[in-house]
């Protein structure tokens, strides 16, 4: 297995922005596909430079196959003839899992665990459970947590860099086989790029992250094909993060790049005319001929993975949907998935998921508090957190607080919005600097994370000082008032800061009220509504939102470039100019385009030269408050069975989803 360190990846960018050229690293002819596995010759000046081979991430070498051993429930199966040996359904070369490789070493206590048993989950959304998402998700490649300092391969077996970072080449796993026992070869890259990607009735947007810059502006990736097992991905400029890109940013899984060729092409007109397939187009109640639909109603990606529809789709994942109901959607073990322990056995330890629809939040509350929960990330709150610790003993789970990779509760004020003594009073950077004076942070570290729970920020100014806050807005010219005390805006009206907000976290709608008293406090009158989240994007996107609070990325360095800290919440328009090139929108003031541009340059930009960009973009949002962050490094609790091992005790709560595969049940 390839894997590039810190170290490495920092040699190997220095290179790069030292300007050693790699000639024409991207191939502007169509993709190839070869016949035979042998490789076939590319030209040397497109040869990528080798990244040299570091140690394995695990302790101990990889068990030999006769040191396999396999569930019990599978070793019946074989037994019936309804499976085939273990070794005949592993990789060549499975991943070894042992301390570090999932999680940091120093976050979860690894051990090796015992097959057997089911968890039970819980969700309130129709078709989405996100903890069962994340542990069901396979990227490419990985790292422990989600860092992104330390990657190596997962689904593909290792990978070489360029030395600008624009030719990536990916070795695939011999003897890879879906989890209906097919083979995984090129020919699943192949068809994923040529007859996916490339057909734009099923993809009429290429995927901004697949483009030179990320940018929809930009060069969509080439592909080409060496061999069964080979494939490389080029780009006509730098690509820094690309690798990250694939290992962590935006929950990237395999999917984009690798699909079960043998089960999709029933549904794809250049491999099934379409007489045949127009029985499955009526029986989807599509219009005559509109197979592409069709097709993409049939293709299930990563975010697919807790659909009820996933029931029969080849998967990679540990754990693959083998039936629904109303209220519970049942997975089992993926016979052929490509991960083992050091001592040889088949991962997951777990052999199935109960994952139960429950009506609300409430309800998961309640469920836990019954003991028939036995691993929740993401509907975990914080307010919950003391009556979770008081019934831990009764329901028979631990409550563990860890750090949410995201600011839960960030307020955006829409700078764009059509309605010019708005734009007048919010544009004006004293308006958002008394906002943000106006904020009892203590009072909401108290309130909503029980004290300790998150901390004052340090990405932005986090000093209390209502008095100061209320002569920045006498000053810019807000100084009028009706007789109810409220501030007149420069129209003559009274200036109103209408919240609407979707209930997306535990921590939002508390969050948001203390704001609104803060900011009521000050004389600008605020009122606050919940509305469904759905709505709530339709209104962001229309540009019909004046303030909104809502989640932020912000914490995490490769989150940086990604639309959380774009102005998709605080400048709609100037976020639709960024998107569009320019065709549409409003172009921003210079200062926002400034930050933009480094923003978007996070992803590009070569490891030892990102911090000072990092610290670039920081400076930019500090002095410019762009939107208003009440929190940071907020806590959020895990619940997890008392008998349950290799649960994460620090780190990133969503990471500890990633060690799903390494969950069991204690003896």
């Amino acid at each position: 297995m390839s894997k590039i360190n810190r170290r490495e990846f920092l040699r190997l960018s220095a290179l790069a922005s030292a300007g050693v050229a790699v000639v024409a690293c991207a191939r502007t002819a169509e993709p190839t596909q070869a016949s035979q596995e042998e490789p076939t010759a590319a030209p040397k000046a497109e040869e990528p430079t080798v990244a040299p081979k570091a140690e394995e991430p695990t302790a101990t070498p990889a068990p030999q196959e006769e040191a396999y051993q396999e569930s019990p429930m599978l070793s019946t199966k074989v037994g019936a003839g309804q499976l085939p040996p273990l070794e005949d359904r592993l990789p060549g070369n499975a991943v070894v899992v042992g301390p570090g490789v999932a999680l940091p070493e120093d976050e979860c206590d690894f051990g090796v665990g015992t097959f057997g048993g089911t968890l039970r989950s819980v969700h309130n959304n129709v078709g989405w459970n996100p903890d069962v998402f994340v542990m069901c998700n396979e990227p490419l490649i990985w790292g422990p947590g989600i860092y992104g300092e330390e990657l190596t391969g997962n689904v593909v077996e290792g990978f070489e860099v360029s030395d600008e970072s624009k030719v990536f080449t990916f070795s695939m796993r011999k003897g890879l086989k879906w989890s209906d026992g097919e083979p995984v070869t090129s020919d699943d890259v192949a068809f994923a790029y040529n007859d996916v990607l490339m057909n734009d009735k099923i993809t009429p947007t290429f995927p901004a992250a697949l483009k030179s810059g990320k940018k929809a502006s930009g060069t969509p990736m080439q592909l080409e094909v060496l061999d069964t097992y080979t494939f490389r991905v080029s780009f006509d400029q730098t690509y820094g993060a690309f690798l990250t890109q694939l290992a962590i940013v935006g929950w990237y899984g395999y999917t984009d790049f690798i699909k079960p060729k043998h089960y999709l092409t029933q549904f794809h007109a250049d491999y099934t005319p379409l007489e045949e397939l127009a029985p499955l187009i009526q029986e989807e109640e599509l219009s005559e001929g509109e197979w592409w639909t069709l097709f993409t109603t049939k293709d299930h990606t990563n975010w697919d993975n807790t659909k009820q529809t996933a029931v029969g789709f080849p998967y990679l994942n540990p754990w693959v949907m083998v039936s629904t109901s109303p209220v519970m959607e049942q997975y089992e073990r993926n016979p052929y998935y490509l991960k083992v322990d050091e001592t040889g056995q088949q991962l997951p330890y777990i052999d199935g998921i109960d994952d139960r629809l429950v009506e609300n939040v409430e309800g998961i509350v309640m469920t836990v508090l019954a003991g028939e929960v036995d691993f929740l990330y993401e509907a975990g709150a914080m307010p919950s957190v003391p009556v979770y610790k008081d019934n831990e003993e009764k329901g028979g789970y631990n409550t563990v607080l860890l750090r949410s990779h995201t600011e839960p509760a960030t307020v955006y004020i829409n700078m764009t919005y059509d309605d010019d003594a708005w734009r007048q009073v919010v544009q004006d950077v004293r308006f958002r600097q008394a906002l943000n004076m106006s904020l009892d942070r203590d009072q909401i570290i108290e309130s909503v994370w029980l004290g300790s729970g998150a901390e004052p920020p340090q990405t932005t100014p986090s000093e209390y000082d209502p008095e100061q806050a209320n002569s920045l807005l006498d000053e810019l010219g807000l100084d009028q008032r009706d007789s109810e005390g409220f501030r007149l805006g420069p129209d003559g009206n009274v200036f109103e800061i209408p919240f609407e907000l979707a209930n997306r976290t535990p921590e939002m709608v508390p969050t948001a009220e203390l704001v609104v008293e803060f900011f009521n406090d000050i004389g600008l009158k605020t009122s606050m509504k919940t509305i469904d989240s759905g709505l709530r994007s339709q209104r962001r996107d229309a540009n019909e939102l004046k303030a909104t609070v809502e989640r932020n990325n912000q914490p995490l360095w490769w989150s940086r470039g990604e639309g959380w800290c774009m102005p998709g919440e605080w400048g709609r328009l100037w976020e639709v100019w960024r998107t569009s090139g320019g065709e549409e929108g409003e172009e921003p003031p210079s200062i926002v385009k400034e930050y933009i541009d480094l923003a978007e340059s996070i992803l590009l930009t070569v490891p030892e030269e990102r911090q000072a960009v990092l610290d670039a973009v920081d400076k930019i949002k500090y002095e410019n408050i762009l939107y208003v962050v009440p929190v940071e490094k907020e806590r959020r609790p895990i619940i997890a069975s008392k008998r349950m091992g290799n649960v994460a005790h620090e780190g990133f709560s969503i990471a500890a989803c990633f060690g799903g595969e390494q969950l069991f049940y204690k003896e």
